[in-house]
């Protein structure tokens, strides 16, 4: 119950935004954390606390990353943008005026979009997120 209230304090109030999107990506968060077991909710947050690294020298050479990234506020900080920036200098940056801490969810639109810029240059390879792979394969 008191780590339920922890992680649910973070959450900006609804009277903070006057995007009902951005209110509505909140309430959906809220129920399903409301929903989870104390368990499965502690397990989550272990996982998302983990002081762990991503060795990103082995994908320096990765030309196909990109960065989606909110203009307004959301849960991570500057100093966190700008390392993840450092950490991959050549990636694409597709970048939303708002979205708050859900852009997936209160931007779907812009972000399935984002995505299939992303995802189009794999169109008839064996990467492809579609059906439509080349005979042959």
């Amino acid at each position: 119950m008191v780590l339920r209230k922890m992680v649910l304090s973070n959450f900006s109030s609804r009277e903070t935004f006057y995007d009902t999107r951005i209110m509505d990506s909140i309430d959906f968060m809220v129920e399903l954390i409301e929903s989870l077991s104390q368990a499965d909710l502690a397990s989550r947050l272990t996982i998302n606390c983990l002081n762990s690294r991503v060795n990103t020298s082995l994908m320096r050479g990765l030309k196909s990353v990109t960065i989606m990234d909110v203009f307004d506020d959301y849960a991570l900080g500057s100093p966190i943008k700008e390392k993840i920036y450092q950490e991959y200098p050549d990636a694409k940056l597709a970048q939303l005026k708002s979205g708050g801490n859900f852009p997936y969810l209160s931007r779907s639109d812009e972000v399935n979009l984002h995505l299939q810029i992303h995802l189009r240059k794999y169109d008839g390879t064996p990467f492809s997120a579609s059906d439509n792979i080349p005979n042959g394969e």
